[in-house]
């Protein structure tokens, strides 16, 4: 029988990621157990690896600047330093989108996060195959950029097993042994894991995992999304910033030499691999030709989905389990999981070294208990 004081399941980013801020508190009696074989194969994984700071949530733009940060400055004091490709991103809009997005970046710019307004001109300059696009406005935003998501999570892991944190792949939960209110231990084909605290940063699988544990059912939706790569265009600037209408929900970066695009679709989804459906690029199409008609006639060579999962109110929901003593909740981290995990996984390390602390963010599970 194995055992562990912190019991870890999933091996994404959040998971990873709550480990890796543990190991650096000094706590190093941690587990981490997923049940695929290779860590990262669901969204962390399937993602377009976007660093993006200015949000239009409040709560979440703390977690999006200081998650940033730990690119700038931590990732690279690594042996292998994590890739961070820091070209910025431009947010476009028009109309009361673009009212929105200006006062979503001021209050970005009250947090320390830099930013600048753009005319299309400049936007255009920056990015000529914007020419055309039907925006208003930009929000340019320097500390913005891309990464490499495989590298990130590994990197996480190394850094936590080096202080002594394990891992172990292919191990499915079949049963969270709960006693007395009390969290015992998980059983897993391979046995049983006697563990005093579980977190539960299952992604997609997270609602699933609660409802085994008796937790505070909160139901986790994953939603598919599509990206399409273009192949090799010699028109394409490496350097060029990744560039987003907020006000058609559509975007595009460089990528390999060519263009990683996205029609911000959502559509509801089991928590699975999700298969393509071919329908999604009539709508990037449709997308594409209001907001960069530039990019109607560029090639589609290679096409994947993978799944962003919400609860209920869309929010993050990272804490102690108001119903099971000993189970903690870093889930529904939706589309911030790249930018946000470094910073998500300290909140959740810290609230993990202090068992008796019940914290008041907007973020804890309590939330969801149902008003009597």
């Amino acid at each position: 029988m194995d055992s562990t004081r912190i019991l870890i399941i999933g091996a994404g980013l959040a998971g990873v990621a709550t480990a890796y801020r543990l190991a650096s508190l000094g706590e190093t009696d941690a587990l981490v157990i997923e049940k695929e074989v290779v860590p990262g194969m669901h969204s962390s994984g399937r993602s377009a690896a976007m660093i993006r700071q200015v949000v239009p949530d409040k709560d979440i733009l703390p977690l999006a600047r200081d998650g940033a940060r730990f690119f700038h400055d931590q990732t690279q004091q690594w042996d292998d330093p994590v890739l961070f490709i820091k070209n910025g991103s431009l947010l476009l809009a028009h109309g009361e989108k673009w009212r929105s997005l200006q006062a979503e970046a001021e209050l970005a710019g009250s947090q320390g996060i830099e930013y600048e307004v753009w005319n299309s001109r400049q936007v255009v300059n920056r990015v000529p195959c914007t020419s055309g696009g039907d925006f208003q406005s930009g929000i340019w935003c320097p500390g913005d950029g891309v990464t490499d998501t495989d590298r990130l999570l590994h990197g996480l892991y190394r850094q936590a097993h080096s202080a002594g944190v394990r891992m172990r792949t292919g191990l499915a939960v079949r049963k969270i042994e709960v006693s007395g209110g009390k969290i015992r231990g998980v059983e897993t084909q391979e046995g049983f894991i006697r563990s005093e605290i579980v977190v539960n940063a299952a992604g997609a699988w997270a609602g699933e995992l609660g409802n085994l544990a008796g937790a505070l059912p909160i139901e986790h939706q994953p939603f598919r999304r599509h990206l399409y790569y273009t192949g090799e265009l010699e028109w394409v600037d490496p350097r060029w910033p990744f560039v987003w209408d907020v006000s058609h929900d559509v975007y595009f970066r460089p990528e390999s030499a060519g263009l990683l695009l996205s029609p911000c679709d959502e559509s509801r989804s089991l928590p699975e691999i999700p298969a393509v459906d071919p329908q999604m690029e009539d709508l990037l199409a449709e997308k594409i030709t209001v907001s960069f008609p530039r990019l109607i006639e560029v090639p589609i060579s290679k096409t994947w989905a993978g799944l962003r999962t919400f609860a209920p109110d869309r929010r993050f929901v990272i804490g102690w389990d108001p119903k099971v003593d000993g189970f903690y909740w870093v889930s529904s981290l939706g589309g911030h999981g790249v930018t946000t995990c470094a910073a998500v996984g300290e909140l959740a390390a810290r609230e993990l070294l202090d068992k008796n602390r019940r914290s008041d963010s907007p973020f804890a599970p309590a939330r969801f208990e149902p008003a009597f």
